[in-house]
């Protein structure tokens, strides 16, 4: 735990208590919606064959049948977590949509709580969160329908920070089903719970924790063993790459940059910012493979490279971790307060294959509904 710089610092741990998880969360998630607002002229009627729609429709096709929908998106099929618990709450049809926001509203709360129990400060907290608000992560369940990028991506702040080894086997376990992309984060959230609760790291640790759990979904997955009706792993991995499928490439960089933006500050702080010149090499080099090596991955299996930064959260709450530590509480403040500022006001898009898509903001988006 993150202890204050000075006796200043302290003073923010007693009125923690005035603004709970939930409420920074609701605030993050309002201050986001305002300055990035979904396109609510598109999102008013069903509209198929659109980004904002199509993977919509089809989870609310998968609610309905988990275990037999026939799906475009083959890989849709296997994330079948969402849909068990939006069947589970009795959801369905455009109900079953609220799912994705569930989940975004716990991972901000969850953000939320944990910086406050890591730095007892409530102004950190809230920087945090609403930098994280402006970030894909939660732009892209914002502004897409269908879209469970907040439940995964809670699952591994869960792994990176929260101790105990029923939190690690629950999210290791469930992780997998709600996205795959999960499993190529897991190694890195795996570092950085080392690195945040204080345990040694060993480039073999992740394999004891998380063998279980991904070999129960790989081996279900590539053996089909619920019977689902998809293409196979290795079907869907030459039809990516035949042909002229990786024509996106050239736009990967801005891609993973409108990811987070002004938030990569912090993901450089995470891997770097306690090394000094003479011990950067050990100090840098696992940080940056296990942030790298899923970026590079998930390129080569999926055109939409401005989801990818979300395998990264659990470096932005390290790198905040460590601002406290190396400057202090009100210059962290301070630096946080213009990440943010910068994120809320520098234009912000989804990229997805050779487009980007323009987020506006809340007037905006309101004008276009009512006078289009």
């Amino acid at each position: 735990m993150i202890k204050p710089a000075s006796s200043q610092a302290a003073a923010p741990t007693r009125r923690t208590s005035l603004l709970p998880p939930l409420g920074i969360a609701l605030l993050a998630l309002l201050l986001s919606l305002f300055f990035h607002s979904p396109r609510l002229w598109v999102l008013a009627q069903p509209l198929p064959g659109s980004t904002y729609w199509d993977r919509g429709l089809q989870f609310m096709q998968q609610v309905e049948n988990p275990l037999g929908a026939r799906l475009v998106d083959a890989g849709l099929v296997w994330r079948l977590a969402p849909a068990l618990l939006a069947q589970g709450l009795g959801l369905h049809g455009r109900a079953s949509l609220v799912v994705p926001w569930i989940g975004l509203l716990l991972l901000l709360t969850l953000c939320a709580g944990l910086v406050l129990r890591r730095t007892g400060d409530r102004s950190i907290a809230f920087l945090l969160t609403a930098l994280l608000g402006t970030t894909s992560a939660v732009l892209t369940v914002t502004g897409w329908l269908g879209f469970n990028d907040a439940w995964y991506a809670g699952a591994l702040l869960a792994v990176a920070f929260l101790p105990g080894n029923t939190v690690l086997t629950t999210a290791v376990l469930v992780g997998p089903w709600i996205d795959e992309r999960f499993i190529l984060a897991l190694p890195l959230a795996l570092w950085v719970r080392s690195a945040a609760l204080g345990e040694a790291w060993r480039p073999r640790f992740a394999l004891p924790v998380a063998t279980g759990g991904i070999m129960l979904y790989a081996c279900s997955r590539i053996l089909n063993l619920p019977h689902l009706p998809t293409a196979t792993t290795g079907e869907y991995l030459s039809g990516v790459l035949a042909g002229n499928s990786l024509q996106w490439l050239p736009w990967v960089s801005l891609g993973w940059f409108m990811g987070l933006r002004a938030a990569w500050f912090l993901i450089a702080v995470a891997i770097g910012g306690t090394c000094r010149s003479t011990d950067l090499r050990p100090a840098v080099v696992w940080p940056a493979t296990l942030a790298l090596g899923p970026l590079l991955v998930i390129t080569l299996l999926a055109a939409d490279t401005g989801r990818a930064p979300t395998m990264l959260l659990p470096l932005l709450l390290l790198g905040t971790e460590r601002l406290v530590t190396l400057h202090g509480v009100e210059a962290a403040r301070r630096l946080l307060g213009w990440l943010l500022i910068a994120n809320l006001l520098m234009p912000a898009m989804h990229v997805t294959y050779k487009s980007g898509d323009i987020i506006n903001m809340f007037p905006v988006e309101i004008a276009r509904l009512l006078w289009p």
